[in-house]
């Protein structure tokens, strides 16, 4: 099968094609044949050689994949061959085909694809997962920064069916305008200056970190929440976090979340509610660009070099 490698830690130039033999499901696996595997922040801190835990060179990249179980390792029921299923695992998805662990892989309902599968994947499932502990109640200002990219276009979606007010910062009009056709209320243009004015809000969910963390921070309402689910624009800065103190009398909560400390049970369920949302027409998933698995670095370069309105699926 084609399936492309990490070769060394590095740019997107360590990014090879390759063939290697089918992978064979072990007890309680399934094996999948590919039709489209996400393309993410994540695999590009795995390249880059700097996810934890580290992979050793030479692995396949990918956490994410959609396609049709094709055979089943002892154990598992063989009325899984010829189901559609997303799954979600450590590394493997850029391939034509990956085994998964079956307590990592959901069934997909017939009104969800393998590309908006992986589309929601991941990234609605850290928002989906974040935003319950913020518990978002009817009415709540809702500040989504990075609200273009992946986690944050689920994010708007998620809290504007919560009930909250949500304002989503993003760099461009054009986009801007995409955004509240998925529910958002108000848009900020992070271009045109300062990106979050002086409003204040009970949730802010960022993915981005970076220089501005501590400024929104500090833009909490009382009993505000604060959700750090990635850090898409580098480390804060080393005093982010002193507007924790200085709005300490507002009693404000940050919350780190990655989906790597939630349950495989968790993950299953909250990805099978997510896939039923879409089926229904509740939850849409945005991708900015189909590309072919041989192409992976191109993959990487348009996520890293240029602002990206959704996911990059890659296509084997």
């Amino acid at each position: 099968m084609q399936a492309v490698i990490v070769s060394s830690f590095g740019g997107s130039d360590v990014l090879q094609v390759v063939e290697r033999a089918e992978p064979a499901p072990g007890p309680g696996q399934v094996l999948i044949q590919v039709e489209a595997a996400g393309v993410g922040y994540v695999d590009v801190t795995a390249r880059n050689g700097d996810y934890q835990p580290l992979p050793e060179p030479g692995f396949v990249p990918g956490v994410e994949a959609a396609g049709t179980v094709v055979a089943v390792g002892a154990a598992v029921d063989e009325r899984w061959v010829g189901r559609r299923v997303f799954a979600l695992g450590r590394n493997g998805a850029y391939a034509e085909a990956v085994v998964a662990d079956l307590c990592d892989v959901v069934r997909l309902p017939d009104g969800v694809g393998a590309v908006d599968a992986v589309a929601l994947g991941v990234n609605a499932l850290v928002a989906h997962l974040a935003l319950r502990r913020a518990h978002v109640e009817e009415g709540e200002r809702v500040l989504v920064r990075g609200a273009g990219g992946g986690i944050g276009l689920m994010a708007a979606q998620l809290a504007a069916a919560s009930g909250g007010v949500v304002t989503a910062i993003t760099s461009s009009p054009e986009r801007g305008e995409r955004l509240r056709g998925l529910g958002v209320t108000h848009v900020r243009d992070r271009t045109a200056g300062r990106d979050g004015g002086a409003e204040t809000y009970d949730v802010v969910v960022d993915p981005v970190a970076g220089a501005e963390l501590g400024r929104h921070i500090e833009a909490l309402r009382p009993n505000g929440r604060y959700l750090l689910v990635g850090a898409a624009g580098g480390a804060p800065a080393p005093d982010a976090f002193a507007g924790i103190m200085t709005t300490y009398h507002n009693s404000p909560s940050l919350f780190a979340f990655s989906l790597n400390s939630v349950d495989a049970a968790t993950v299953g369920q909250a990805a099978a509610e997510l896939f039923g949302r879409a089926d229904r027409g509740a939850l849409r998933a945005v991708v900015e660009e189909r590309i072919p698995l041989a192409e992976a670095r191109r993959a990487h370069e348009r996520l890293e070099s240029t602002p990206v309105f959704g996911k990059i699926v890659l296509r084997p």
